[in-house]
C-alpha cells in the first residue's frame, strides 16, 4: 500500500510543480466546477495539489506505522484515504465558489 501511495504522492508533486495551463481531460483536477473558466481551473489545481500532498504524506505515515505485518490496518487506512479525498473535494469546491463570488 505504501508503494501505491508513494506513486500518488509523486503525481501530486508533479501536479504542484507542473500545473496544467488550460483545462483538459488528461491531467489535473477534473471534478466539480473546475472547468468553468481558466481562473477556476488554476485555483482548483493549485489547491487540490496542495491538499493531495498533505493527504498522501499523512496516509504514507499511517501506512508505515500501522501496516507492519502484526496489525492489519488496511481497511481503516482506506477509510481515512477516501474520507480525505471527499474532504479535498469539498474544500476545493468551496474555494471555487469563493472565486465565483469575486
Amino acid at each position: 500500500m505504501t508503494l501505491i501511495l508513494s506513486i500518488f504522492l509523486l503525481y501530486a508533486i508533479c501536479l504542484k510543480l507542473f500545473p496544467p495551463k488550460k483545462p483538459n481531460y488528461l491531467y489535473g483536477y477534473q471534478l466539480g466546477s473546475a472547468k468553468k473558466s481558466l481562473e477556476h481551473w488554476t485555483v482548483a489545481n493549485k489547491y487540490a495539489s496542495s491538499y493531495l500532498i498533505v493527504l498522501y504524506v499523512f496516509m504514507i505515515t499511517l501506512s508505515l506505522v500501522f501496516d507492519n505485518g502484526e496489525l492489519n490496518a488496511r481497511v481503516p487506512i482506506l477509510i481515512f484515504f477516501f474520507s480525505g479525498l471527499g474532504l479535498i473535494y469539498f474544500l476545493v469546491e468551496k474555494k471555487l465558489k469563493n472565486v465565483e463570488k469575486n
